[in-house]
């Protein structure tokens, strides 16, 4: 085997045999090595060239459905690759998720999902604007001042050198990118998704038709807002930390405009922001809406519309559990892991808080 390490333009080779790594080839045994450096079979060369430090490592072999490995002589790495592919083809095509989008548009999709938040000032477009600040005077007669200006900071790193992933696209095809990571991006704006939500229902009604650019370009903002607000579909646990995090960025800001000489939203106000109720008037009237249309048009997706209204439900005995203990409107959070925690020593929650859509949570 060998170990090109590009960077410092140097190449080790281990016999296939010898090593971690052929330990595992030969006998076909996994190895869960905590410390690497008490291992007899670790070889430490490659740190002491390259200067890195070896912690841990899993290392298992790779089998066919007939418990054969790849390392055997009549596997080629062209046979290799042809295996990655054909792994990888039956999820590209499988008919319950394929024929929804372009190619093109599925990726403008994931790499939107990586900028769509890049340079966030911690503040909302409605501060931008009354604070006069300098993405106001850029954005503001266009709208969603910071989503713009999100999208403005991808076009910079693409025009950054080595940095622009789409360089071979024809300029068809890059113009195009653009233009589809430009509108999904601001479909991040909320304001956004409530002016289209009436067309989102339609096409949950009527039926989704992948030929229409009208219905695709719809479901690329259900996707980006669905993606945006994916706190709302994990564990209870991490639901309400991800929450209280963003009530103290709600908060900060609530202080910038109070020391403006402004009143700021309740949401924004510490002194008078009721954590529960906001939390259920937003999953009611924004999140579960959302999942709900998802759900319609994705019907593979209903167990992330459940979770929703489960964290749902968990909002709704906080709230009580506030009313009974007569606790202020901005008492912190934290009296509730104890409480989570207790109850799920005692198996009140059976396995559910161990599942979030296939996954553990919460652990």
């Amino acid at each position: 085997m060998s170990l090109s390490l590009s960077y410092v333009q140097k190449e080790f080779r281990i016999p296939a045999d010898q090593g971690i790594a052929g330990h595992v080839a030969t006998t076909g045994k996994i190895l869960n090595i905590k410390d690497a450096y008490s291992h007899p079979l670790f070889y430490r060369g490659v740190d002491d060239s390259t200067g890195f430090r070896t912690r841990n490592i899993l290392c298992f072999p790779i089998k066919d459905e007939n418990e054969e490995g790849l390392q055997r002589p009549s596997v080629s790495q062209l046979d290799a690759r042809v295996l990655c592919v054909s792994l990888l083809l039956p999820a590209l095509q499988e008919p319950g998720l394929s024929n929804y989008l372009q190619d093109i548009e599925i990726l403008a999709l994931f790499v939107s999902c990586m900028c769509h938040d890049l340079d966030h000032r911690g503040t909302n477009n409605s501060f931008q604007v009354d604070s006069q600040s300098v993405l106001a005077a850029l954005y503001s007669s266009e709208g969603s001042v910071m989503e713009r200006h999100h999208f403005a900071q991808a076009i910079a790193i693409l025009n950054t050198h080595g940095c622009n992933i789409f360089e071979k696209f024809s300029r068809k095809d890059y113009q195009r990118m653009l233009d589809l990571m430009r509108d999904i991006i601001l479909a991040t704006d909320l304001a956004h998704h409530l002016r289209i939500f009436k067309d989102l229902q339609k096409i949950a009604d009527a039926g989704y038709n992948p030929k229409s650019q009208t219905h695709r370009s719809l479901l690329l903002c259900l996707l980006m807002t669905s993606c945006d607000l994916s706190d709302q579909t994990k564990g209870w646990k991490t639901t309400r930390k991800i929450a209280e995090l963003i009530y103290k960025e709600f908060f900060s800001q609530g202080d910038l405009e109070k020391a403006m000489g402004n009143r700021p939203s309740e949401m924004m106000d510490r002194e008078k922001a009721y954590i529960p109720e906001l939390q259920i008037s937003f999953m009611e009237h924004i999140a579960m809406p959302i999942y709900k249309l998802l759900q319609e048009i994705f019907p593979r997706s209903a167990e992330l519309y459940e979770r929703v209204a489960a964290n749902r439900e968990q909002w709704s005995k906080v709230s009580h559990k506030f009313t009974i203990r007569g606790l202020p409107s901005n008492n912190s959070l934290d009296f509730l892991d104890e409480e989570f925690e207790l109850l799920q020593s005692q198996g009140a929650f059976g396995d559910d808080t161990h599942r979030m859509n296939g996954c553990l949570d919460d652990q």
